[in-house]
């Protein structure tokens, strides 16, 4: 039988032949003999063939089975568990929660000038909204895109990093329609612009990158030159799948623009610029959300909001709504001493008895709802 000692050493048992150029103890030896070499603590081919025989031949140690038994059943020691965290590898955590509601803010105004930009130079009406600001695997934004999609590929300068930005191909054929004079309705997009098209959609691309550039300018100052145009997103695995890339997704919205704009740049090219990010007027409004909303009690707490009391209901028909007269008596659903509702903004919020305080009516509250 694998005989295990106090130090965890492991020998072949006796009686059966060591295979050929495999020493006879595979692990162990005295604690001097390991300090002249720890090379030789790691198992070579040849000794993990003969250990794998061995545990087919006399079966798994019943130490080590039950040791695999305690870590499967989650009862191993305390001080290795704790140590153990989980790992949620399609969640990426690398930029902070704060930092990306910062960067939203950011491009909402970015947003808006986007479509500024659209109506002056295609003079259409157009609308542009940043609907998401996520940190992702960039194989999982690659199976975001729709197909066909017009692909730009980027470099960043000064940091020397690729990124990519994808237009809706309908939308960038309706560009290069209204540059050359039409109207920008069109009735099926070639799933492919030609060489001539991508230099015209130049025009309305270009100014786009320029914007988005400045609105991340609060991460450091770049710039994006346009290294590749493709329509298939195959072709825009510039980097590893597995990297974390931050994405940023527009919407435009009009009579004759409609689609979408992403943009990915990966972390790594904005690492370094994050601790100077930290010191942005936009962090300090993201971190200060709580002093916001002190502010904004103290502001509308002073606001007069007119309160109603509803002292029952009643139905009846068209024809007896219009025949009512003067001292005719219509009967509600409340019974006397029911608790009256007292509607805030048409929702309840109060229930109170109807009472007199000096020559007016008034309402003695006796619940506050709480909502659900």
């Amino acid at each position: 039988m694998i005989r295990f000692g106090a130090r965890r050493g492991l020998e072949l048992p006796i009686g059966r032949e060591p295979r050929p150029g495999t020493p006879s103890r595979i692990m162990g030896g005295s604690r001097s003999e390991k300090c002249r070499s720890d090379v030789s603590e790691i198992l070579n081919n040849e000794e993990i063939d003969a250990l794998l025989e061995l545990f087919q031949a006399e079966g798994i140690p019943e130490d080590l089975a039950e040791a695999a038994s305690i870590l499967e059943k989650g009862m191993g020691p305390a001080s290795l568990l704790d140590r153990v965290a989980p790992l949620d590898i399609l969640k990426p955590n690398r930029f902070s929660r704060s930092q990306l509601i910062a960067i939203e803010r950011i491009q909402d105004m970015v947003a808006k000038k986007i479509a500024a930009m659209i109506t002056e130079r295609l003079h259409v009406e157009a609308d542009c909204d940043c609907v998401a600001v996520e940190q992702l695997a960039f194989s999982t934004w690659l199976g975001q895109l729709e197909r066909p999609i017009a692909v730009y590929t980027l470099q960043i300068e000064p940091m020397q990093s690729p990124a990519v930005m994808t237009f809706s191909p309908g939308m960038l054929y309706g560009a290069v329609d209204c540059i050359l004079g039409g109207s920008g309705v069109h009735l099926d997009a070639p799933k492919e612009l030609s060489d001539a098209e991508y230099i015209v959609a130049d025009a309305f691309v270009l100014p786009i990158q320029e914007q988005l550039a400045q609105g991340l300018s609060e991460l450091g100052a770049m710039r994006f030159g346009v290294t590749g145009r493709f329509t298939n997103p195959n072709m825009a695995q510039v980097l590893p799948l597995g990297d974390v890339v931050l994405a940023l997704h527009y919407q435009v919205t009009g009579q004759t623009m409609i689609g979408d704009i992403r943009l990915v740049i990966p972390y790594s090219a904005l690492e370094a610029q994050l601790e100077e990010f930290a010191k942005s007027r936009f962090m300090g409004e993201s971190q200060g959300l709580g002093d916001h909303r002190e502010l904004l009690g103290r502001n509308i707490s002073s606001v007069d909001v007119g309160l109603s009391v509803l002292l029952g209901n009643a139905e009846m028909k068209i024809g007896e709504l219009l025949a009512l007269q003067v001292g005719d008596i219509i009967q509600v659903d409340r019974k006397p001493g029911e608790l009256l509702e007292v509607p805030v903004q048409d929702k309840t919020k109060f229930r109170g008895h109807l009472g007199l305080r000096g020559p007016r009516y008034a309402i003695d509250i006796r619940e506050v709802l709480q909502e659900s």
